[in-house]
């Protein structure tokens, strides 16, 4: 059976390799959007449908749900309409978009929020941002300068651990879904024992972890070593990553779900 290299190889001595760089770039992009590498914006409504799709039965309702990284409860709002019944506890350290959050939210009974950032120790950090409350705020100040945008817009912030939140609480979570900007390694640090009830753990990757210099491979092995395996989420819904190559190490906002054996 050939490998997957000397069947590209033999594609491009057939003339794929004559065709114009800029036709050859946008033939790799559509490759990678098609196995859900860089297919991670905008994708919401999908990422719950997969999230929830993963659990095991039996855990379909009354589930309790940890959103790290909630920014105005986009994602939490479309995990209570898809399961009702769910109890959210929500995360959110920028101001701004706490206090959208809290409008948004704060109202609900199935609803917890908590004004902190989550990471690996307990103490305060700062949040760089483009601007008061935006998606790309993050405890690593990003370097954007090719995207225009500058990461000055900064604030102190409280960081807790999801173990010590756990502690106080009482929660077990068995859904996790984090998104804080190229720092979920930091925050699965600070989760030794919460990950013992996980069985689903939803993270982004992309461009953010160049600056914060995590890779795909750290998450697998972190995460192999648990018992978890690896999905990716694309527009034909998920992938199963069934070992790690150097391929997956794709810098676009990607969609992953660690899913318990």
């Amino acid at each position: 059976m050939r490998s997957a290299r000397s069947f590209a190889m033999g594609v491009i001595e057939r003339g794929v390799g004559r065709l114009p760089l800029g036709a050859l770039q946008r033939v790799e992009t559509a490759a990678q959007l098609a196995q859900g590498k860089g297919w991670g914006a905008s994708t919401t409504e999908r990422e719950v449908a997969a999230a929830l799709s993963l659990l095991p039965a039996g855990y379909g309702k009354g589930i309790a749900v940890a959103d790290v990284g909630a920014n105005v409860g986009a994602w939490t709002a479309a995990l209570l309409a898809a399961a009702p019944t769910a109890t959210v506890h929500a995360f959110e350290p920028s101001s701004v978009a706490y206090e959208t959050l809290d409008r948004r939210l704060g109202s609900q009974p199935s609803v917890q929020l908590y004004r902190t950032a989550v990471g690996s120790t307990e103490g305060t950090a700062t949040l760089w941002a483009d601007f008061a409350g935006s998606g790309l705020g993050s405890l690593q100040q990003r370097r954007l300068d090719h995207f225009g945008k500058t990461m000055n817009a900064s604030e102190e912030v409280r960081v807790t651990t999801l173990d010590s939140w756990a502690a106080s609480t009482g929660v077990s979570p068995v859904l996790l879904k984090m998104d804080v900007e190229g720092r979920e390694l930091d925050v699965l640090a600070g989760a030794s024992n919460v990950l013992r009830s996980v069985k689903v753990a939803q993270f982004e990757f992309g461009g953010c972890n160049i600056d914060t210099r995590t890779f795909f491979q750290d998450f697998w092995y972190f995460f192999e070593a648990l018992g978890f395996r690896i999905h990716r989420l694309g527009p034909r819904g998920l992938h199963l990553v069934s070992k790690y190559s150097e391929a997956d190490e794709c810098f676009s906002t990607t969609n992953f779900f660690a899913v318990r054996k």
